[in-house]
């Protein structure tokens, strides 16, 4: 007997301890996007970043995601662990890199080290803390204390502000912000430097008898605290274990408070720090273990559940929304205070799986308890307490049940009227329980003709209604005996009924398995309604509930909404944010919000704003088995959902509220693949990219990370969006291959009430390539008319030219041939007047117009000489020069030699200055043949200092140049020599003979 005993209350105690009702500690891990699951370092910026420091890194959280950081200046630095990050009195964020310390800058991802002034021994661990001044300092654990010196930008040990008596070893610093005090937890004991009186109290030089200095057992502190009521808390070690003390200043005693954290087991636990929180709550921890002082207990609680597993916790932050990060080596924890107490009962664990059908509030009158029934299928009924622990149900199986079919339980219901427990089960079997006593009575009547129980609901009046497997309705007449006779056979369906629902018009509404829902009269079994395959996509219906005198909701494979005031007939699916077509069960809520339960997750309906809200593991719903088919609203207004080994319960008013959501922010931009770190943007300044710069996904955040998931954002991009676009969950916005212009990135935050944020911008241009810029237009323009311009100004020329031509050749003509041919008239009406008369005058005359004649000829073979193409190379003039010097010197007998220089050739000169160089070396030439009487001469062409320069020059007699006559054909040499802009000499010596030197410039 006392085995049996001692067997039962084993199974009740383990019963006992699968009922929980622990807050939610959500956890993110590598599969989230943590770089590791070793999480040292955690630190909120202004902006509302979470940075994490993890033993592979730095990143960045925006409740959405993870972004990496790296060090790049002034040189790329491999991944090293970041066991602290913290931000100082000037805003600069200090991250502890490895072995380094120094200062990140995240916006161009530099770091600025911040050297050890000497060598020091870092074996025995380090701790970086900054006191109210700004001070920085670092602690080497056993050791002493560094700070860091500003103008020396070092950690020395020399000149610290804080003094330590000598020869003491520090672990542990705390500064006292009230009274200006520091607490220097060390190997040897507590010290305390009052820096205003420089003042300094230890064992044995205590004057002010300050606590835990004096006693001989306070060695080996590793953690001080004062909290804000003045309670001074303390971590010490005997030689065998980690000891906890604690003071009350106000009262001036010690206390028992944190005797609780004295460890009794056998496994190692080390407690290192402690966070005060914004709500005045104490938190200690460490290795294994984390504390939450409960103040009216005066006792710590250990946090430590099955879906919070750590081995150690390096840090616990709290954020600027009063949540809780945990940094541990199984990941990051986030804890906040708004989260929903869920509670969870799991099944005791056996070889089969339960099979959870049902579940009933039962009321206990007599006992003035309420119990929560479940009904299995293969051990029968299940009964919880308030607080869902486990009570026995043996009394309902004694004596043993005659048949197994008992303990294959599908459904049960509480009679308004006699308190008793109606319960259906496999092949018509029938139990009527009292809850009192457990009291049970078994039948099987013939009506139900061995068909399974599925359904047992009461309507207005006491009738009892049961629908079984093979579609029949049956009804139990109130106060009637327990006997076949008292039981009506309705209706019969044409297959399955799995539901009965009594609305609050008293009708019956019955759900069919292939053809819908039913709404019947209770009086007459009339059919008042019927929405068949006509009406719903999918005919079968297992689910149903009321929210409120006329909208009804029902549900299997789908949900559909009916409102029978207006007739409106909703099908809700997954594309309508329906969070799985599946329906496990659907519950309404006191504020007329509709909780559904399904494979994929709990959500929460909102019919007059036709919004879904899904909730998941942040919620508390972690743990929730999402296979089952039942739930129910409590009488307090909680809601239960069955799996099938598990319940859960939770009260949905502490879901029900909904915050206006804040503006969310630019968190990141990918150009194409390449993320962009938004630490160097501003959403007030316009940030500028190249055309080929186009691709972009934006991502924003309101950095809000407790309601985060319930939020949906929506974003407009100016000139490509009309209206807003709806980013959903994700909290992106992706456009590709937008033209150059100017954009405005428009985004904003709803939550599941439709409030709408303040809306977030972000300015942004992509330049046009060069080929389409305004400047590349107007210069494409210049050149187009400068083209147009030049070649007007060319054929112009040309114009010009050959008018200058035409008007150089018709003044040549009118010059030289006028005045010749003039000449020839004159000479031709003298030799006719003297013909008869004086014959030789006459022979003059005709021998003086053959000669005018030969000239005229000559001068007009130059003139087209000179127009003629062809002859614009010097090579043609020098050749007719040559041509001209042979036919009038060798007629007269002088020898003469023409050199020309073989660069004379490549030069080129225009018409006018070749006719007129070639006019001056023909009179040149003349002049010689006619004047010099010699017998040798010298032409010469040379090129000298970019001067081309003719020579010619005779042997013959010479003459005084200041006694000679220059005559019109010297003074036509200077006037053509100077239009070329060239220089004329003629030089000349008595018997020595003529020079004529002509220095043209090159162009």
């Amino acid at each position: 007997m006392k085995r049996l005993l001692a067997i039962f209350l084993f199974l009740w105690l383990s019963q006992e301890i699968l009922a929980n009702s622990n807050p939610f500690f959500n956890h993110l891990g590598v599969k989230n996007g943590l770089a590791s699951n070793h999480v040292l370092s955690l630190w909120q910026d202004k902006k509302g970043f979470m940075w994490i420091g993890t033993s592979n890194g730095l990143q960045r959280y925006d409740g959405n995601s993870f972004m990496y950081f790296s060090i790049q200046k002034p040189e790329i630095v491999p991944a090293m662990p970041v066991k602290l990050i913290m931000e100082d009195k000037e805003g600069n964020m200090w991250i502890n890199y490895g072995s380094h310390y120094g200062i990140y800058n995240p916006a161009d991802q530099s770091f600025r080290e911040i050297p050890f002034e000497k060598d020091e021994n870092r074996s025995k661990g380090e701790l970086l803390y900054q006191d109210s001044y700004g001070n920085i300092f670092i602690i080497l654990v056993r050791q002493k204390i560094l700070w860091y010196n500003q103008s020396k930008g070092v950690f020395t040990d020399q000149e610290i502000p804080v003094r330590v008596p000598q020869n003491y070893r520090v672990n542990r610093l705390f500064e006292d912000t009230k009274t200006g005090f520091y607490w220097i937890a060390c190997e040897e004991g507590m010290a305390v430097y009052d820096p205003k009186s420089d003042k300094l109290s230890y064992r044995g030089h205590n004057p002010a008898s300050y606590p835990f200095i004096d006693q001989e057992e306070f060695k080996i502190v590793t953690s001080y605290h004062i909290d804000k009521d003045r309670k001074h808390w303390i971590s010490y070690w005997s030689p065998f274990d980690q000891l906890f003390a604690s003071y009350n200043e106000t009262l001036g005693k010690y206390t028992d408070d944190a005797t609780s954290l004295n460890h009794k087991n056998l496994d190692y636990r080390e407690i290192r720090h402690t966070l005060e929180s914004k709500r005045d709550e104490l938190w200690k921890y460490g290795v294994n273990g984390l504390y939450k002082f409960d103040s009216e207990g005066n006792k710590f609680d250990l946090f430590r559940f099955e879906y919070f597993n750590y081995s150690e916790i390096f840090q616990v932050y709290e954020d600027r929304e009063g949540a809780l990060w945990i940094a541990t080596d199984e990941g990051l924890y986030h804890f906040t205070h708004t989260s929903m107490e869920v509670d969870y009962y799991f099944a005791p664990k056996r070889e089969i799986s339960y099979s959870f059908n049902a579940v009933r509030e039962i009321f206990l009158p007599n006992k003035r308890q309420t119990q929560f029934w479940i009904a299995d299928w293969g051990t029968g009924i299940h009964i919880l307490d308030e607080k869902l622990k486990a009570r026995p149900s043996d009394p309902i199986y004694r004596p043993p049940a005659p048949k197994i079919e008992i303990r294959q339980t599908w459904t049960l219901c509480q009679d308004k009227l006699t308190g008793k427990v109606w319960v259906g089960n496999q092949a018509g079997w029938l139990q009527w329980i009292d809850p009192e006593t457990l009291e049970t009575h078994n039948f099987n009547f013939p009506i139900f003709g061995k068909s399974t129980i599925r359904s047992i609901v009461q309507d207005g009046e006491g009738n009892i209604w049961f629908s079984t497997q093979r579609g029949d309705l049956l009804k139990y007449k109130k106060g009637s005996p327990l006997l076949n006779d008292s039981f009506e056979k309705v209706r019969a369906f044409n297959g399955y009924t799995f539901i009965n629902m009594v609305d609050s018009k008293d009708r019956l509404w019955v759900g069919s398995s292939h053809d819908g829902a039913y709404c019947l009269d209770l009086t007459s079994g009339e059919v008042l309604l019927h929405l068949g395959k006509s009406v719903f996509r999918n005919s079968a219906i297992t689910k149903m509930a009321q929210l409120n005198d006329s909208i009804f909701f029902f549900g299997h494979e789908l949900l559909h909404t009916f409102n029978e005031k207006s007739g409106e007939i909703r099908t809700l699916s997954y594309s309508e944010g329906l969070v799985s077509n599946g329906i496990n069960a659907i519950v309404p809520d006191s504020d007329a919000f509709l909780w559904v339960c399904t494979p994929n997750g709990i959500c929460r309906y909102n019919y007059f704003q036709n919004s879904f809200t899904k909730y998941g593991e942040k919620d508390g719903f972690g743990q929730a088995e999402l296979d089952g088919t039942s739930g129910i609203k409590c009488a307090n207004g909680k809601i239960l959902f069955l799996g099938y080994n598990s319940m859960v319960r939770f009260n949905p008013v502490h879901f029900n509220h909904s915050l206006k959501p804040e503006r969310p922010t630019l968190t990141s931009i990918k150009l194409f693949d390449q993320a962009i770190f938004v630490d160097s943007l501003t959403t007030e300044k316009k940030r500028t990219f190249r055309h080929d710069q186009n691709a972009f996904t934006f991502y924003f955040s309101t950095l809000n990370y407790t309601y985060q998931d319930k939020l949906k954002y929506s974003h407009r991009l100016s000139g490509i969006d009309k209206d807003w676009r709806g980013s959903g969950s994700s909290n992106m916005a992706v456009y590709s291959l937008l033209p150059p212009g100017d954009y405005m990135l428009e985004f904003k935050s709803e939550n599941e009430e439709r409030v709408s944020s303040a809306i977030g911008t972000f300015y942004f241009r992509v330049t046009p390539p060069f080929y389409e810029t305004w400047w590349f237009r107007l210069v494409l323009g210049s050149m187009g008319i400068g083209i147009v311009y030049t070649f007007f100004r060319l054929n112009l020329n040309r114009i010009l030219a050959v008018m200058k031509v035409r008007n150089r050749v018709a003044r040549d003509l009118h010059d030289d041939m006028g005045s010749t041919l003039s000449t020839i008239n004159i000479l031709s009406s003298m030799a006719k007047t003297k013909l008869h008369t004086d014959p030789v005058k006459t022979s003059e005359y005709l021998s003086k117009i053959s000669e005018n004649s030969q000239r005229m000829m000559e001068a007009m073979d130059d003139i087209v000489w000179s127009i003629k193409p062809q002859n614009d190379s010097m090579e043609k003039v020098v050749a007719r020069m040559r041509e001209f010097a042979n036919s009038v010197l060798e007629a007269k007998d002088i020898d003469f030699k023409f050199e020309v220089e073989e660069k004379i050739y490549q030069v080129k000169i225009p018409m006018e200055a070749r006719r007129d160089l070639f006019l001056i070396y023909k009179e040149a030439v003349n002049n010689l043949a006619k004047y010099a009487q010699c017998s040798s001469a010298f032409i010469q062409f040379s090129i000298k200092k970019k001067m081309l320069q003719m020579l010619v020059q005779d042997y013959g007699k010479g003459f005084n140049p200041k006694n000679a006559d220059e005559g019109n054909g010297l003074n036509n040499m200077q006037k053509r020599a100077e239009k070329m802009g060239g220089k004329l000499r003629v030089c000349s010596k008595l018997g020595e003979g003529t020079q004529v030197i002509l220095n043209i410039p090159l162009p």
